[in-house]
């Protein structure tokens, strides 16, 4: 390549006329030496080929330093460039008379011509017979995202891969109305050759981005949007079998940016692929296997169709892992499906909130103090008490109150489920993790996880995973069975114990580490035997939850019947007083529940007298004294002491004293 700098000494600068004086000098040395010219100013990127387009575009002045320059570095080159620079200095010299009216008018017109097109809310380009940019407006400009500096003199598919100007040139075809994507834009381009004195010299294209078109802006956002955030790798052919688009999946799926293949031909990119063979067909191909890249592929390409007219190729296609990766999420989903149904038909309703569980007994109340103080923490909880207590109706209460309520609540009962078995149950598998795995399992952490975890009858979890669990308390963290990879979890723990897990601690059955990981927050909940004053109230809830469900008119029950609830010692609990209430609702004739609807066991328990003062079995009252030795004997077997027992009876702690010594009953109680 030869170059030379040279300062222009024109008083108009290089304007209409004096540009064509130089075209045609330059024309008149390619004759004679077959060299093709360039020029630019000194400060411009690319240099452009010697054209009336490229030299008006350019607005050079008086004064400024240019540079003329040829790609071959030959003897013929070096004098052609040369004698184009002498020209330029000395020959236009010559010249310099006044401009003529011709001159002023073409000068005008250029000037008016050029703020037109600046100003047309339009994109226009135009590039000369080389398909190097010689113009580009405002609104051309900043739909690319770059300056005139960036693009004059560059070549057309540089700056804009998809552009079809070049082949409008060489068909020397008008195109109208042509679909065109440009720096992840969608245009609507008319395109044309610009042709003088027979000559093709240049194109034009005029084009409009579509979301400014009326009715078309939410549509083309929305189109957008999809394509982008689509994980299906796709891609557009036109119909010149040109790459007009790529989404963002295709790019990074195949390690490329856009820039890099669109306006590029198919078939020198895959000369034998589908797109290829759809596109000569026109007939679509779907789910077609294949590897690219040694990735496994799996593709559907289909015609466009526009009124009947071939418009392009679409290629939509999946990679086979991400078909794996759905395919485990929805066997996940169907495991999780299948696991809230199983709980769905166990509970026909979660119970809501506290003022669910029934009962006004003081030891109860104290309970479901704590347990709402703990549903507005994440902290661990531990509910004691016996079998049908009642500690997984607090559990969900505690659960449904807090943060967490929209979340999983998972019940997983640590005395149901058999040793070998325990750690797929807590944090599933992986398909061929053992003999019989032929798909991969969700555990019931997984299931939990944002929620809330009921580990119910804690005290009966094997030791061996009693550290395990407490890793997951600890680092939030565990690893499937067959799994190689650390998975992470955030859930709320709820335990619960019928069992009496500090002796278990010195025994060895329970570790101590995971006792007080677990016993942060307790819950102790009392049996029914020491809150029996809640027992009518329960009754009067089974009777009207039971007798709905079961559709019976059993309204209450009398009064001897509840004297006999009253006596029973409720091994059971509130689960056995439900189960006795529903038998009775059974086995009931009328609408009242009485003694023949009681079990046996219940019935055969003497009823403790409701009444403060017991009458004789042949009807007759008592003496005084009797009455008063009873008392007295109950309130010290109680308290211990005359004063304790007197402050009880509303009596002085002396005559407790005196009395006691009357009936002989201190050295029974005294210590």
């Amino acid at each position: 390549m030869f170059r030379n700098c040279i300062v222009v000494n024109c008083k108009n600068g290089i304007h209409t006329r004096i540009a064509a004086m130089i075209v045609h000098k330059a024309s008149e040395i390619k004759s004679i030496y077959n060299i093709n010219l360039y020029i630019k100013k000194i400060d411009a990127g690319e240099p452009m080929a010697v054209s009336m387009l490229a030299l008006v575009s350019q607005k050079i002045q008086n004064g400024e330093l240019i540079e003329v320059s040829c790609k071959e570095d030959t003897l013929d080159g070096q004098k052609s460039v040369l004698e184009l620079c002498d020209f330029i200095t000395t020959g236009l010299e010559k010249n310099e008379t006044p401009i003529s009216k011709l001159d002023a008018i073409i000068e005008q017109n250029a000037i008016a011509n050029e703020q037109i097109l600046e100003s047309i809310p339009m994109g226009i380009l135009v590039i000369d017979a080389n398909s190097y940019i010689t113009f580009m407006n405002e609104y051309a400009l900043d739909l690319v995202e770059k300056n005139n500096e960036e693009v004059l003199g560059r070549p057309v598919n540089e700056i804009i891969p998809t552009s079809e100007l070049p082949s409008v040139m060489k068909l020397a075809k008008k195109q109208v109305g042509k679909m065109q994507h440009i720096n992840n834009k969608v245009v609507i381009a008319n395109r044309s050759p610009i042709v003088l004195d027979g000559e093709i010299i240049g194109a034009i294209g005029v084009f409009q981005d579509v979301s400014e078109l009326i009715g078309m802006r939410e549509l083309n956002e929305k189109f957008k949007k999809i394509l982008e955030t689509s994980h299906d790798l796709i891609c557009f052919i036109d119909e010149h079998r040109k790459i007009s688009y790529v989404n963002p999946a295709y790019e990074k799926n195949f390690g490329l940016k856009s820039s890099d293949i669109l306006g590029k031909d198919v078939n020198e990119i895959s000369p034998n692929g589908y797109r290829m063979k759809v596109f000569n067909s026109k007939k679509p191909i779907e789910n077609r296997l294949y590897n690219k890249n040694d990735v496994a592929i799996i593709s559907t390409v289909e015609p466009i169709f526009i009124d009947s007219y071939f418009k392009g190729v679409i290629s939509i296609s999946k990679t086979v892992n991400e078909i794996k990766d759905i395919a485990n999420k929805l066997e996940k989903s169907e495991e999780e499906l299948n696991y809230y149904k199983s709980e769905l038909k166990r509970h026909t309703k979660l119970s809501g909130n506290f003022s669910n569980i029934i009962g006004a007994s003081r030891s109860l109340k104290d309970a479901l103090i704590i347990a709402d103080k703990a549903s507005s923490t994440t902290s661990t909880v531990l509910i004691r008490g016996e079998s049908g207590t009642g500690k997984e109706l607090i559990a969900k209460s505690i659960h449904n109150n807090g943060v967490r309520k929209d979340k999983p609540f998972v019940r997983i009962n640590c005395a149901a489920i058999p040793e070998n078995l325990f750690e797929s149950e807590m944090f599933g598998y992986e398909k061929g993790a053992f003999t019989g795995a032929a798909k991969s399992k969700p555990g019931k952490f997984n299931i939990a996880d944002g929620g809330t975890i009921f580990l119910d009858e804690i005290g009966d979890m094997p030791k061996s995973m009693q550290v395990k669990l407490l890793r997951v308390i600890q680092e939030r963290e565990f690893e499937s069975v067959g799994g190689m990879l650390t998975q992470t979890v955030d859930v709320r723990i709820i335990a619960a114990t019928n069992r009496n897990l500090e002796e278990m601690i010195d025994t060895n059955e329970f570790r101590e580490d995971l006792y007080y990981r677990l016993n942060v927050i307790t819950i102790p909940l009392p049996p029914l035997r020491k809150r029996k004053e809640d027992i009518n109230l329960l009754v009067e809830n089974f009777i009207d939850r039971i007798s709905t469900r079961l559709n019976k008119p059993v309204k209450s029950i009398d009064s001897e019947c509840q004297q006999f609830l009253q006596s029973y010692h409720w091994p059971g609990n509130i689960r056995e007083l439900e189960n006795v209430i529903e038998r009775s609702i059974n086995l009931c004739d009328d609408s009242i529940i009485t003694n023949k609807d009681l079990p046996n066991y219940i019935t055969n328990v003497e009823p403790k007298n409701s009444s403060l003062i017991k009458i004789r079995e042949d009807g007759e009252l008592k003496k005084l004294e009797e009455y008063e030795k009873e008392i007295i004997t109950l309130a010290m077997k109680k308290y211990k002491s005359y004063n304790m027992a007197g402050k009880a009876l509303g009596i002085t702690h002396r005559t407790v004293a005196l009395k006691c010594k009357k009936y002989g009953i201190e050295k029974l109680f005294v210590n």
